[in-house]
């Protein structure tokens, strides 16, 4: 036992040993770092409110397979968990040579080495004492920033966009931070080539590797780094609870695109622990989406119908901004979120198509989907009034086009009365359409079949990669006309009937029966139209149907009513897999298949190959006394006729304006596509491989778009 003496020393060492304890635990506290200081409520409270944009993920060691996957070291990039599964996937080969994937390897992959090669640098300074994926990266970034410089009037575009990076990190970088701020630490980075000073209370660091300083701040456990000086001050003063201005997490935009759907997507797919990355865009200020915007979709392309159509329902200038989130799940990608309109800048068609009402999607979405064959590559359905669409798509056709088809609608009766021209009879119609529209969308499949004398029911001249598709209309029941009480559809139907020959030019007109059915499907043949050779038509229950295909119809047919066994686009496993997260009501839903889009891009790429290919002589013969009339018509309109086109003029300059035509036309038969677009088709091919089915439903109102998305993959 020790005397009292001992004791009275061993007393007196421990409370020295006590006292210095404290004494060095209050100066790292003041100078260094307090380990009692606690963590920062929610990182989203730093991020200012108006920042044009922001991203935030969570968990990201794990995405890496923990520790020991996340490995940053200089010159490689580290690998996700599920890269060697996408790397090995059908179809990723067929990605490399695109636009994507070469822009990506040229324009950010150099940059996204830079970043790793410089944390890298940073880890290895450290001597072992910092790890990147334990202590940086492991819990929570979040990268924000702006886009315009706000402080001028009006905002001006930065030339390089002023940034944050946010990060939760361990104790160690918490006091990696305080020792920044000692004299003796900025002398051996100076001497390392960096240069650290306070500035405003920040850290400022120079390197001549850097085109420009960055600046460090750290609030509790969150570091932030970045370009902006001003921009880390306004973070740090969100992070003291400024009540003078207010977080990005309150935002109505981020509440409204990204949490509030987030909890219904969980809610509905009963997920624990989503893996998610949020994001947000202020795309009315970032330059570069402001020129896209500008100038896709252009709704007076000469050489894309589709472009011109697409205009009608999609106005990129008016996307004020976009939020949403992706989900990550295992072998399966979703998606959802909002984009924000300014109505002011929609035309008068989008004014009424974004203000289509929502309806039960059992009452008009799954009937549609019943009857949509399983061999369909691609379906679409919206709620939109129908007339307006038909509008709309009468007002894409070209001067010339749009004056060519009035002409003939004017050689034509409907009702008893001459049409004036062709809006005239989508006013006449109009009336009696329900405010919804389906789409079916399949690769063509010439039909071969023949008459008593072996020749084609419908020969095809003009070779296109066109796929079959069909327009569903819904018809008010309500709506007859004459004592007959026949419908509009139905009055259609005989108008193209009377006047198929006369005035349409359709060579056949063929009735082809569908089984189990009194109504059979009306086709109007034409070897000039572009790829299947044929209109085809029928009004059957409440629905009208066009299409470039009989059997297209027919099918459709078939698969409502199931015959022969005929199976819906309902009936596959891949729609069971996401019909439970459908919302009740929606304004638009599109379906894709990957195998079956991938049979119709094989055919664009053998059309692109074959374009540049001289035009068949066959097809000259058929099109040249059509060409030699728009010619006249839009290149020297002071002649009435070909006959009258003085006679040096006809045999020089008029003959090479019709071959320069025809040669255009023959190209255009490749539906707009060339061999310079081989590598967009691959990307496309590509992605096609890897995707097994998905899905868009959208909800519209008039000031913005709510969306949902699901791919699910073949890797």
């Amino acid at each position: 036992m020790p005397s009292k003496r001992t004791q009275r020393i061993l007393k007196k060492l421990a409370i020295a040993a006590f006292l210095v304890a404290a004494f060095v635990a209050m100066f790292l506290a003041a100078f260094v770092y307090n380990p009692f200081e606690g963590d920062l409520r929610d990182v989203r409270d730093a991020v200012p409110r108006e920042v044009d944009f922001y991203a935030r993920k969570t968990n990201l060691r794990d995405d890496f397979g923990g520790d020991e996957g996340l490995v940053v070291s200089a010159g490689a990039l580290p690998q996700p968990d599920f890269w060697g599964s996408l790397t090995d996937a059908n179809g990723w080969r067929d990605l490399q040579p695109g636009p994507f994937a070469t822009s990506f390897r040229r324009d950010h992959l150099p940059q996204l080495q830079q970043a790793v090669d410089g944390l890298a640098q940073l880890q290895a300074a450290s001597g072992g004492f910092i790890d990147i994926a334990r202590d940086i990266v492991g819990q929570e970034l979040v990268l924000a920033g702006y886009t315009e410089d706000r402080s001028k009037q009006p905002a001006q575009p930065l030339q390089q966009a002023w940034w944050c990076v946010y990060a939760r990190v361990s104790w160690r970088l918490r006091a990696a931070h305080g020792l920044l701020g000692w004299s003796m630490v900025q002398d051996q980075a100076r001497a390392a080539g960096v240069e650290i000073s306070a500035i405003d209370g920040l850290l400022q660091l120079k390197s001549p590797q850097m085109r420009e300083p960055l600046f460090l701040a750290r609030r509790l456990d969150c570091v932030m780094l970045g370009n902006s000086k001003d921009l880390l001050i306004q973070s740090l003063r969100l992070a003291d609870g400024s009540v003078d201005e207010q977080p990005f997490g309150l935002a109505a935009h981020y509440a409204e695109g990204v949490t509030t759907p987030m909890q219904r997507w969980v809610e509905a797919n009963q997920a624990d622990e989503p893996n998610f990355v949020e994001f947000s865009a202020a795309t009315s200020s970032i330059d570069g989406f402001r020129r896209f915007a500008a100038k896709w979709p252009d709704a007076t392309n000469r050489d894309s119908m589709n472009e011109r159509v697409l205009a009608s329902f999609l106005n990129l200038k008016g996307w004020n901004s976009i939020s949403g989130a992706l989900m990550f799940e295992e072998g399966k990608l979703s998606t959802f979120g909002r984009v924000v309109l300014n109505s002011n800048l929609h035309t008068p068609f989008q004014t009424s198509f974004y203000r289509a009402e929502k309806q039960d999607k059992e009452q008009w979405l799954t009937p549609f989907l019943r009857m949509t064959p399983e061999s369909a590559c691609a379906a679409a359905a919206l709620r939109v009034p129908a007339g307006e669409f038909l509008a709309a798509m009468h007002e894409a056709l070209l001067p010339n086009e749009r004056e060519m088809f009035d002409d003939v609608m004017r050689r034509c009766m409907f009702q008893g009365a001459q049409l004036a021209d062709a809006r005239d009879l989508i006013d006449k119609l109009k009336l009696s359409l329900l405010p919804r529209m389906g789409f079916v969308f399949r690769k063509n499949v010439p039909d071969l079949a023949k008459n008593e004398k072996g020749e084609l029911y419908v020969p095809v001249v003009a070779r296109a990669p066109i796929p079959q598709i069909a327009w569903v209309f819904w018809l008010r029941q309500d709506i007859r006309v004459g004592a007959e009480g026949r419908t509009p559809a139905e009055d259609l139907v005989d108008m193209l009937r009377k006047y198929g020959s006369s005035v349409f030019k359709f060579a056949n007109i063929y009735n082809l029966p569908v089984n189990g059915l009194p109504e059979p499907v009306w086709e109007f043949t034409n070897p000039q139209i572009p790829g299947t050779g044929e209109i085809a038509t029928i009004v059957f229950r409440e629905f009208l149907v066009l299409s470039n295909s009989g059997p297209l119809i027919r099918d459709i047919l078939r698969t409502r009513y199931s015959f022969d066994g005929a199976r819906s686009l309902l009936d596959g496993e891949q729609y069971q897999r996401i019909a439970d997260e459908l919302p009740g009501a929606v304004n638009g839903f599109v379906w894709l298949r990957g195998a079956k889009l991938l049979e119709v891009l094989d055919d664009y790429r053998q059309a692109s190959e074959q374009q540049n290919i001289e035009p068949d002589p066959e097809w000259i013969m058929q099109q040249r006394s059509a060409a030699e009339d728009v010619v006249r018509r839009t290149k020297y309109p002071q002649y009435p006729s070909i006959a009258s086109l003085p006679k040096s003029l006809l045999e020089g300059e008029f003959q090479e304006a019709v071959r320069a035509y025809l040669r255009e036309q023959w190209g255009k038969a490749s539906a707009g596509f060339s061999a310079q677009d081989l590598p967009n088709i691959d990307q496309l091919r590509g992605m096609a491989k890897m995707v097994d089915a998905a899905y868009l439903q959208l909800e519209l109102e008039n000031n913005y778009i709510r969306f949902q998305g699901k791919v699910v993959t073949n890797w």
